[in-house]
């Protein structure tokens, strides 16, 4: 007999896969059979109430459910059925009493909800009509209040609404005297709710609205105001009251007369006003403030301008002495009535003949120069110290009289220095050819009046009269004034000259040059040897002055006051040469400096850059053996220029002879300088490159580590030369080590070491050696480039520009690496923000303006690329970083290249260097 497999075969009877952990059976309306032992339906208690409630319909047959089509032939399960079948019997019968109460009560309930019905059944319709209500109906519907403690709640509100007011006591003194009693109160609480609502309107018709809105608060805020709000009338009678008062107590107070009136003009009252302004003028007739305040009110009325006469002359009875009220008097009269306005003010001199306003508004009536002239003459004599009156006679006064009003005058005004200025302007005016000196002394007398009369008259004050006097004409006048004043500040000369400068920067830059050039000749003159002083001069004025004869002139007095300084005539031919353009006039300065100072090395080279820069080779040549001849120990920057011109030579002009009196000049060098780096690099150099032996080359640069072992570019050369040229890797890296035992602290070394292990393709040795350098180095530029560029994918260097920024303090190396690696990714937008912060950051780095130029060049505007090109030829003599510009740079083959032809290559040479 053959038997199937374990999962073919007939599960047993009754069987519930997994009932060993707990699970249990079902069954679905697929299934026909009997309920499988060991399940079963429990209801809860809900559903046993159910059943007894009769609403157990859900096990009816009929229904189609699984329970109703479920088999109850089980013996058990029938046994059960008639026990509890039994139970309920015993259950109806015990509770059969209970049963005939609950069901009288259930009628009783039923009769209720019929009753009810009946009601709803009544307002049915009622019930559909409420579907045609709008919404707008239903929101105006109110909402039901909660009426718990709403007294309480009522009256806590009215509190916090209330405002109370300290009421001053004359206010109920004023209400008591005018009979008391409630009508007579004033009603505070009217004032406050005006106010707010007034306010409140205001306010609303700041906040954007719709126009009909605006319409309505418009509308609201015009009756509030035409109807005179409560709060106007409660201000204007409690004022009334208050000044009512002061009036009984002080009736000869002219204040409060006037208030009064104003109040009666404010509620436009006027004739309670003008009779309260009259009642005024008769108890305080000898206060001026109450008669102008009279003819103010009466100008408005019908009587006008012939009122107020009236007025003014009754006032005038009484205030004679009265400015303000002659002045009233001279404006009542017609404008163009030229006499009686002239009448009025000769009856106000009479009254008051010292008084400068009425004599300033006579003068200014009179047309007739004699008329001004007398007038002027009889004011001065009663009002000797107005300056105004003096200055404008001695300018109507010839030479002579205008000379005897300045001793008049400064006998009148003590230590006014307006006389003696206008006494300089006057002889200067008179005689143009005066000595400077002449015009000084007088200046010098006003300060000296100044200082006597203890009037403290501001630094700014006498630069502002300067510029005044230069604005004029009269220059020699504003050299006066800042010669003295200069002259007269203390003696602490550093502070003294920062404090000139900017005074000097200040005047030029408001356009007062002569103002400006009085310092500077002030400081030349009290400091002619002082260098700093003459340079900070010079510079200054090359930057502000257009005038290059002005400039010169200062060249020359700085060379002749200090005929010792080369840096003057340096300056000046530089300065002829490029600015003026004047060749042979930069020549001729050099060569006189040259004769005054033979054995300076500056001039020497300075005649030699002119003849090379100007392509007299041939003359340069001369000039520098002449050189070498006269002063050999002068330092070895004399031989490493005339070897480096030599070779220059050689390239324009080439010669068999070279080597021979190249290595001759070299040796000479070499012996009167042998611990010079830079004349040993050069030799290796020459034979490197000029004379294409690299073997001799390295023995020179062999030697120059030896000489000067702390060299760092000669170990660099030694090692490139065995790597490059004779081709031993090995050694060089063993030269690098040797380095950097004797330079630990070189991180340059270090860089050199990473980029030899690069080139040999040995990254695993060359990350080593950055993470080490790093340690060693943590804020060194060259190491984290290097550190960058050994990073292979972009994504993962963003992090590490951050760390490098932060480690170099935002090197410029750095910003211009960054800019690269963007360039190399292709994101050229992003690399020139980086390009152009490198430049900000460090101008005279030949690099980025390279890169700068690439970008422009390729991407950039016409006018960003001229921009770019006139602020490097600007720079072009200070920049002197990055490795590629000056390997460009020094090539001798660039020489004669001018500056935009040396950037375009240098930028070839940039992209190259990258490709490769």
């Amino acid at each position: 007999m053959s038997f199937k497999d374990f999962l073919d075969q007939e599960p047993p009877p009754g069987y519930v896969a997994g009932i060993g952990r707990g699970a249990t059976g079902f069954t679905t309306s697929a299934d026909t059979g009997g309920i499988q032992p060991g399940f079963s339906f429990q209801n809860d208690e809900n559903d046993d109430d159910d059943d007894e409630n009769g609403n157990n319909s859900h096990l009816d047959a009929e229904d189609g459910s699984i329970l109703a089509i479920t088999s109850r032939n089980d013996k058990e399960d029938e046994e059960a059925d008639r026990i509890y079948e039994e139970i309920e019997k015993k259950l109806r019968s015990r509770n059969k009493s209970a049963t005939s109460k609950t069901s009288n009560a259930n009628n009783k309930i039923v009769g209720k909800i019929d009753k009810e019905d009946q009601i709803k059944d009544k307002f049915s319709d009622l019930k559909r009509s409420l579907a045609a209500v709008s919404s707008s109906e239903w929101e105006s519907l109110p909402e039901v209040g909660d009426l718990t403690r709403r007294n309480k709640r009522t009256r806590l509100l009215e509190q916090q609404q209330q405002r109370t007011y300290a009421v001053p006591d004359s206010v109920i003194a004023g209400s008591t005297s005018l009979g008391g009693g409630i009508q007579s109160r004033t009603d505070f609480k009217s004032i406050s709710e005006s106010k707010d609502k007034l306010l409140s309107s205001q306010l609303d018709r700041l906040l954007p609205q719709s126009n009909e809105l605006n319409l309505i608060d418009a509308e609201e805020t015009n009756r509030i105001l035409d109807e005179k709000s409560d709060s106007q009338i409660a201000d204007i009678r409690k004022g009334r009251s208050i000044l009512a008062s002061l009036r009984r107590t002080e009736p000869h107070k002219s204040s409060s007369w006037i208030a009064s009136a104003r109040l009666e003009e404010q509620a436009q009252n006027h004739s309670a006003a003008k009779r309260l302004i009259e009642e005024g003028c008769k108890n305080a007739p000898k206060n001026e403030d109450v008669w102008l305040e009279s003819i103010r009110i009466h100008k408005q009325t019908s009587e006008g301008t012939k009122m107020c006469k009236v007025i003014v002359n009754e006032a005038l009875k009484f205030n004679s002495r009265s400015e303000k009220l002659w002045l009233q008097a001279e404006e009542l009269e017609n404008t163009s009535d030229t006499v009686s306005r002239r009448r009025t003010l000769m009856r106000a001199l009479e009254a008051l003949p010292n008084n400068a306003n009425l004599w300033r508004r006579l003068i200014n009536l009179e047309t007739d120069e004699e008329d001004v002239h007398k007038l002027l003459q009889r004011a001065v004599e009663l009002c000797p110290k107005e300056w105004e009156f003096w200055l404008t006679l001695i300018n109507l006064s010839d030479y002579k009289e205008a000379k005897n009003l300045l001793n008049k005058a400064r006998k009148a005004l003590d230590g006014n220095y307006f006389v003696w200025l206008t006494a300089s302007k006057l002889e200067e005016r008179e005689n143009s050819s005066i000595e400077f000196k002449k015009i000084s002394k007088l200046m010098e007398k006003a300060f000296h009046e100044v200082r006597k009369s203890h009037h403290n008259v501001p630094r700014e004050v006498w630069l502002k009269e300067a510029e005044t006097a230069e604005s004029e004409g009269f220059s020699k006048t504003c050299q006066a004034i800042v010669y003295n004043l200069l002259d007269s500040e203390s003696d602490d000369e550093q502070q003294n000259l920062n404090q000139w400068f900017n005074d000097a920067e200040a005047a030029a830059a408001k356009k007062f040059k002569e103002t400006a050039n009085n310092i500077y000749k002030y400081v030349i003159h009290k400091f002619p040897h002082n260098i700093s002083s003459w340079v900070k001069l010079l510079g200054f004025l090359r930057k502000t002055s257009s005038d290059q004869s002005v400039i010169n002139g200062f060249y020359k007095q700085a060379i002749e006051l200090n005929p010792t300084e080369e840096i003057f005539p340096l300056m000046f031919a530089k300065d002829k040469w490029q600015i003026e353009g004047d060749i042979e006039g930069a020549r001729s300065i050099l060569l006189s400096a040259y004769k005054l100072l033979p054995e300076n090395e500056s001039i020497w080279l300075a005649r030699v850059k002119l003849e090379v820069k100007t392509f007299n080779y041939d003359s340069a040549k001369e000039i520098s053996e002449t050189a070498v001849k006269l002063i050999p120990n002068s330092s070895a920057r004399l031989w490493y220029k005339h070897i480096h011109l030599l070779r220059l030579i050689n390239v324009k002009t080439p010669s068999d002879k070279y080597e021979l009196r190249i290595l001759s000049v070299l040796g000479r060098a070499l012996e009167l300088f042998p611990h010079t780096p830079q004349l040993h690099l050069q030799k290796a150099q020459i034979f490197l490159c000029d004379l294409k032996k690299p073997d001799f080359a390295r023995e020179s640069a062999s030697i120059g580590v030896k000489q000067c072992p702390e060299s760092i570019p000669l170990w660099i050369l030694l090692s490139r030369i065995d790597e490059e040229h004779i081709k031993i890797v090995i050694r060089a890296r063993s030269v690098l080590d040797t380095a950097m035992l004797k330079n630990p602290k070189s991180d340059a070394l270090w860089a050199a070491k990473i980029q030899l292990e690069r080139r040999n393709k040995d990254l695993v040795a060359a990350r080593q050696l950055t993470n080490k350098a790093l340690k060693i180095f943590p804020s060194s530029s060259c190491v984290w480039i290097e550190y960058l560029s050994l990073i292979p994918k972009m994504s993962q260097r963003k992090t590490a520009f951050v760390d490098a920024m932060k480690n170099t303090n935002n090197s410029p190396e750095i910003l211009l690496q960054i800019g690269i690696f963007f360039w190399l990714d292709g994101k050229h937008s992003k690399a020139k923000a980086w390009f152009e912060r490198a430049l900000n950051n460090d101008n005279c780095n030949g690099d980025s303006w390279g890169w700068l130029y690439l970008f422009l060049d390729g991407y950039g505007t016409t006018e960003e690329k001229n921009s770019l090109l006139q602020k490097f030829n600007e720079k072009y003599e200070g920049i002197n970083k990055g490795e590629t510009w000056n390997a460009t740079n020094k090539d001798l083959s660039n020489f004669e290249k001018t500056p935009v032809e040396l950037l375009h290559h240098l930028s070839k040479s940039l992209l190259n260097k990258y490709k490769n």
